[in-house]
């Protein structure tokens, strides 16, 4: 009993009550209003959807109290992304091998960021991924790609085989280069559109693209330390990242408290962090608001201003975040 008490009483009450009502709200909808069910529990097992829900908030409940007291956020953070993507190409390999009830729709298409983007541009229709986007960057701003992208949890991974990072281009050619792919992607897709490029062409081009991405990981963000796929070659990152600028969450360093020692820039694998940013107080333009730098600053200098209350503002967005990953563990599939 007095564990109990005990337990109560170290909750944290706001991550609590967000995790808890946010997945309910988001998930039981989904449940009356879309058909055929997008619950694996209801398409194998129906009536046991509720289940699934509840599964799923105790989950969302849990995780958000340890994200909400952890002291190493990047660690946490890094365990269940990759629990996420593995959960996503699972039931993508469960589809096209075993039952299409693990595919959302019912269609195969390529696990690539990139698409989300270009298809819709290709095809002249189905924007539901974009529009899906575009909803989850009006919750969270641009961390879709430090928690929820399916993609991004591996160019963290590799990233962090390096315990510094190391950087080979300037911020200004970063920069440069990231829109210049996004506004290749963009074109080449509108000129196959124009075209009439067949299905089989953009298909080979995607898997291409895709390739290069994950080859960028493997061979660059594993030896320089910091994510060049998600903050250079990404599309879909160029777009959130640009996007998220518009959401009112900001990274501030306390001058009269921070030091200059620098450890949060080598905790930051998005090169959102030099000592240049330091300087001035706030987080670069690669922030992705992933939280890996508050754990980091031995002087708790680092804090996150939401709608611009300092106070519970990472605690506010990282119960958020952990409920929409939640969600997405339900209706993220391909």
């Amino acid at each position: 009993m007095n564990r109990l008490v005990a337990s109560i009483k170290n909750l944290n009450l706001t991550a609590f009550f967000i995790t808890l009502i946010l997945p309910l709200f988001l998930l039981i909808p989904v449940h009356y209003f879309v058909q055929p069910s997008m619950f694996l529990a209801e398409r194998f097992f129906p009536g046991t959807w509720w289940i699934e829900i509840t599964a799923l908030t105790i989950y969302s409940v849990w995780l958000g109290q340890i994200m909400a007291k952890t002291g190493n956020i990047g660690n946490v953070r890094i365990k269940y992304w990759l629990f996420f993507s593995f959960i996503f190409f699972g039931q993508f390999i469960l589809g096209l091998t075993v039952n299409d009830n693990f595919l959302m729709s019912g269609e195969l298409h390529l696990p690539i960021p990139a698409l989300i983007i270009a298809s819709p541009i290709y095809r002249g229709e189905g924007f539901f991924m974009p529009i899906l986007l575009l909803s989850t960057l009006a919750i969270i701003g641009p961390g879709w790609c430090s928690h929820l992208c399916y993609i991004g949890a591996w160019d963290n991974w590799a990233a962090r085989k390096m315990k510094r990072p190391r950087k080979t281009f300037s911020r200004k050619q970063t920069l440069i280069l990231r829109y210049l792919i996004l506004a290749f992607v963009i074109i080449a897709a509108a000129l196959m559109n124009y075209f009439g490029a067949s299905v089989s062409v953009m298909f080979i081009s995607a898997l291409a693209f895709g390739i290069i991405g994950v080859f960028l990981m493997l061979f660059f963000s594993r030896k320089l330390g910091y994510m060049m796929h998600c903050t250079t070659y990404c599309p879909t990152g160029s777009l959130v990242t640009l996007l998220g600028k518009l959401y009112p969450l900001r990274v501030k360093i306390d001058q009269n408290s921070c030091t200059a020692c620098n450890i949060c820039s080598t905790e930051c694998r998005y090169d959102a962090l030099t000592p240049m940013d330091v300087k001035s107080g706030s987080a670069g333009w690669n922030c992705t608001l992933c939280g890996d730098c508050l754990s980091s600053c031995h002087e708790s200098s680092i804090s996150f201003s939401f709608f611009g209350l300092k106070k519970n503002g990472w605690v506010i967005y990282i119960s958020i975040i952990v409920a929409l990953h939640a969600v997405f563990l339900a209706l993220a599939r391909l």
